[in-house]
Formats: C-alpha cells, sequence, structure tokens
C-alpha cells in the first residue's frame, strides 16, 4: 500500500511541475497577447492612459484566478484516481471495515494537506511568472545641448505615473536652463550635466532581430553601435562604464535597440523649445549561456544638426 502511494505520489509531483511550467507559459502568452492589444491603443491614442493602465491589471488578475481554478480542478481529479486506485487495491485484501475507513480517512487528510500547499506553490509561481513581465527602463538620461547659453527648456514626460525615481526631482516636469556645452541649471541655481528618470516598462519583447554578443566583447560593439545611433564619445563612455559591468559577466548577451515608435510608446518626451535632432536609444538585452543565431538589427546612421537633446537607458529582459 505505501509503495503504490508513494509511487502515486512521484507521479503527481511529476504532474504538478508539468502543471506548473504550463501555467506560467499561460499566463507569459496572456500577458503578451494582452500587451499587443495595450500597445495598438498606445499607438493610437499617442500615449498609455490610465484607463489602459487598469485594464491591463484586470485582464492579468483574470488570468491568474482561472489559471488556480485550471490547477484546482487538476488536482481534485488526481484526488479521485488516487482513491479509486486504492479503493479497488484494499478490496482485493482481507482488512476489517474500520481499519480501512480510519486508514483512509488519515490518508485523505495528509494528502489533502499536501495537494493544498501544491496548489499555493503553482498559483505563487504562476503570479511570479506574471511579475517577470513587468521590467524597468534603467538609468535614462536626458542631455540638452542648446544652440545658444541661457536657453529656457521645458521637459515632461507621457506617463509620468510610471515614473520610479527622478533626479533632479520630477515635479510636473523638469524646467532648467541649458548651456551649449550640456550644462543645466535648475529653478534654485543647481547645475546638472543631465536629467536622470527611470519608470516601468509592461512590454514583453520578444527578440526576432538583435545582436548575439559574446559577453567580452561588449564594449567593442558597444562603442560600434552607439555612434552610429549618434552618441557622442562622452555620452557612449558614460553608457558603456554604466552597462558593461552587467553584460560583460554573461557568456553571451541577446541585445536589440528598442524603435522611436516603441520607446514613445512607453514614455514620449515633450520638449519645449522643441529640439531640432532628438536621439532617443533605449537597449533591450537578455543574458543567453549560449550562443544563439537571430536576425541582424538594421541600424541606421544619426546625424546631429543644431540643438540637439540625447537620451539613452536600457532594459534587461527574462
Amino acid at each position: 500500500m505505501k509503495t503504490n502511494a508513494l509511487k502515486f505520489m512521484v507521479i503527481l509531483l511529476i504532474a504538478s511541475m508539468v502543471v506548473c511550467t504550463l501555467s506560467i507559459t499561460m499566463v507569459s502568452r496572456a500577458v503578451m497577447v494582452e500587451e499587443i492589444t495595450r500597445e495598438s491603443i498606445a499607438n493610437s491614442t499617442g500615449k498609455v492612459t490610465p484607463v489602459t493602465r487598469i485594464l491591463q491589471i484586470i485582464l492579468l488578475t483574470i488570468q491568474v484566478i482561472l489559471i488556480v481554478i485550471a490547477i484546482t480542478l487538476v488536482v481534485k481529479i488526481l484526488t479521485i484516481i488516487y482513491f479509486k486506485i486504492v479503493v479497488k487495491q484494499k478490496s482485493k485484501k482481507d482488512i476489517s471495515e474500520d481499519s480501512t475507513n480510519e486508514q483512509q480517512e488519515e490518508e485523505e487528510h495528509t494528502l489533502g494537506k499536501i495537494f493544498r500547499l501544491i496548489v499555493v506553490i503553482i498559483a505563487l509561481l504562476s503570479i511570479c511568472g506574471m511579475l517577470r513581465t513587468i521590467t524597468h527602463f534603467a538609468k535614462p538620461i536626458i542631455y540638452i545641448y542648446p544652440e545658444e547659453n541661457g536657453t529656457k527648456v521645458s521637459v515632461t514626460v507621457s506617463n509620468p505615473e510610471e515614473l520610479t525615481c527622478t533626479y533632479p526631482k520630477y515635479n510636473y516636469g523638469w524646467k532648467v536652463v541649458a548651456d551649449k556645452d550640456g550644462t543645466l541649471t535648475d529653478e534654485s541655481g543647481r547645475k546638472y550635466y543631465a536629467l536622470y528618470w527611470e519608470g516601468k516598462d509592461y512590454k514583453n519583447s520578444i527578440f526576432k532581430e538583435g545582436f548575439v554578443v559574446k559577453g567580452e566583447d561588449t564594449a567593442v560593439f558597444l562603442e560600434e553601435k552607439l555612434a552610429i545611433l549618434g552618441l557622442n564619445e562622452r555620452e557612449a563612455e558614460e553608457f558603456i562604464v554604466y552597462w558593461l559591468p552587467l553584460l560583460e559577466k554573461n557568456n553571451y548577451n541577446l541585445i536589440r535597440f528598442m524603435t522611436e515608435d516603441e520607446i514613445n510608446s512607453q514614455m514620449e518626451l515633450n520638449i519645449d523649445p522643441k529640439p531640432d535632432t532628438l536621439i532617443r536609444i533605449m537597449m533591450e538585452y537578455k543574458p543567453l549561456m549560449f550562443k544563439k543565431e537571430v536576425k541582424e538589427q538594421v541600424l541606421e546612421k544619426v546625424e546631429r544638426n543644431g540643438y540637439t537633446v540625447v537620451e539613452w537607458g536600457g532594459i534587461k529582459t527574462k
């Protein structure tokens, strides 16, 4: 009896792992489908509205509830199968009815606890799978280079509710006086070389194209690509100094640079006066254990002309 029960518990454990994997996959796919819908709304309106965010949370909550219900049903079915097997085996043996009922009740109580624990663990893992899709824009900073010293510049973002950290403090926007060398002065007289922000990113990245770069080759790769994308040597150095420790330690990295439309759908910049050249660079990367084949992303050469604003940042995807 104990041997058969042990065998069944092993089978149950394997089945639970499979269901767990499927449930996380279901959440990821559901988020992906919902993300496409959300981006369609963002692209059509030019910004992601609070209503869209609320709808996204509601949809994700419903998806998790449905998955938990499905898992519970699977566990119930396995429970029924198990006790049918136990009853059949017991009916073939000369065991007293009282002893059988007492042992069965004890097993039901113990297995009931185990099954409930499995449901909770799988549900939590499913929720973790959902939360992993929420990443963050890391260290986007904004440089401003007007053509005249003492130029007053105002900068606002389309979704300030998604900001998680800013410096100087984002107070309904940034208002600074900019000089040609990029020095920024706020209303209190404090000077900065750039504006800094971080924010939530709900985009579920799919790398249909990009670059697979060996960790030790990261610096050379970034020097080449950032020059194409329009960064000067000082800006490129700051980008590389920040991201190199995170990229170089991996065997390989799958790297992609987001398009302007993708960046704007997440967080659009509104700058007054409007710059002649606006450069926005957002790098997505995914650590890899092994090299893989991917279609190489084509980058267009960016030229800087006149009054220029530059922004760079990045995202680590799962």
